[in-house]
């Protein structure tokens, strides 16, 4: 199951404002456009967010901006979606950032957020370049509790599955998950012998190709 086959399946995203904060490489921007959306992308780091104004169809808005302080209008979106993206909002501001949510969702708006678990053949991989066991807990651990009596959120579902991505070699690896990090390159160059035997042993190897796989939970909620 991908990301956005498992959103579809809980909220019909044709026609709606849709706002995919921590945006990347862009990729599920584009896959919501292609399911109907109105998409902005938000992305904090602002040469990946050059590299998005050249490579998404104008239909996309790109937009620069951080999590606790979004550049969106009051009541203006009817989706929120975090794809893997939330552990990286620092820790101090995820209060805030759930403040801003609240801000630019319209009444009864969503907010959608996909979270790896510290666990898996690909954490056990990337752990060895950035281990984020202790921001992949919190956000697991905010998410639990965000809907709470009289909270500002209500929970519509949780959903577990895993995420399996291809990687036919380790090269491919390194350019689409370490090199595109400068902290993640310094630290693989002092390991490349260990991280590459690690990625060999947690290779799935199948007659479709070879694979990491992610488990994450996906969770749902409705702006009460």
């Amino acid at each position: 199951m991908g990301h956005i086959e498992h959103l579809q399946s809980v909220f019909d995203l044709k026609k709606k404002a849709v706002a995919d904060i921590g945006a990347g490489t862009g990729a599920f921007s584009l896959q919501l456009l292609e399911c109907g959306a109105r998409v902005s992308a938000v992305e904090i780091d602002p040469e990946k967010v050059a590299r998005l104004m050249s490579k998404l169809p104008p239909e996309i808005r790109v937009l620069q901006g951080r999590a606790e302080a979004l550049p969106l209008a009051d009541r203006s979106q009817d989706l929120l979606c975090f794809f893997f993206s939330f552990h990286h909002v620092p820790m101090q501001v995820q209060d805030l950032a759930l403040e801003e949510n609240l801000r630019v969702l319209k009444p009864e708006g969503r907010l959608h957020v996909v979270e790896p678990f510290p666990y898996g053949s690909m954490f056990d991989v990337v752990r060895m370049v950035e281990d984020e066991t202790e921001v992949r807990t919190n956000s697991h651990a905010i998410m639990e509790r965000l809907d709470q009596a009289g909270g500002a959120f209500e929970a519509v579902g949780k959903t577990e599955y895993t995420l399996s991505r291809p990687y036919p070699d380790f090269e491919t690896f390194l350019k689409q998950v370490v090199l595109v990090d400068p902290a993640r390159s310094r630290v693989f160059e002092e390991n490349r012998s260990a991280i590459e035997k690690r990625f060999e042993e947690a290779l799935d190897r199948t007659p479709e190709g070879c694979f990491l796989h992610q488990p994450c939970a996906a969770y749902h909620f409705r702006k009460r």
